[in-house]
Order: C-alpha cells, then sequence, then structure tokens
C-alpha cells in the first residue's frame, strides 16, 4: 500500500482560506464540504496568516503573490551570485596566467 499524498492548486487553497477568513466559516465545516483534513486546512491557514504578516513560508509554495516573487527573486538572487563568484575567481586565474607568462 502507498502512502500518495494530495495535491492541491494554488487558487484551491486560496479559495479554502478565502472561505474561513473572509466568510467566516468553521475549519471543520470548510475541510468537511471540500473533503480536505481539517489539520491540512489549519496548516495553510497558518502559512497565509504568516505570509500576510511578511514571513517566508518555511516549506513549499508561497500562496500570495508577494511571497511568490520574493521567493523567484531570491532565487534569481542566489543564481547571479554565483555567476558573479565564478566570473571573479575565472578573471584571476587568468590575471595569474598572464603574470607568469602562460598563455
Amino acid at each position: 500500500m502507498t502512502n500518495k499524498r494530495n495535491q492541491y492548486a494554488r487558487e484551491f487553497k486560496l479559495e479554502a482560506i478565502s472561505l474561513v477568513v473572509e466568510h467566516n466559516r468553521t475549519i471543520p465545516d470548510v475541510a468537511s464540504s471540500l473533503g480536505i483534513g481539517k489539520s491540512t486546512l489549519q496548516k495553510w491557514l497558518s502559512q497565509y496568516r504568516q505570509e500576510i504578516n511578511g514571513e517566508a513560508p518555511k516549506v513549499g509554495n508561497a500562496l500570495t503573490d508577494e511571497q511568490r516573487e520574493l521567493q523567484e527573486l531570491r532565487k534569481q538572487v542566489k543564481r547571479l551570485t554565483m555567476e558573479r563568484d565564478i566570473l571573479k575567481k575565472a578573471s584571476a586565474l587568468l590575471a595569474l596566467d598572464s603574470l607568469n607568462g602562460y598563455r
């Protein structure tokens, strides 16, 4: 028997959160009507509230557009920093080679 985890679309998660936050429905009621576990919905709500307060999600993808953009920008900064470091090392090696007369 395999444990297969359900993966839910971001839009589905946001709709479930909206039912609790904006429409004042209870977590058990929303979870039951959508066929998801209460703990799953509680986790989504916790992540959403953290993101609203400006905290990056600890795991997984962000729910809010701002946090998703922040994740993408952080990935881009990391990649560009690595590229810069590689170029610095390469230019240092080339400069050293030219000082030693190697070509």
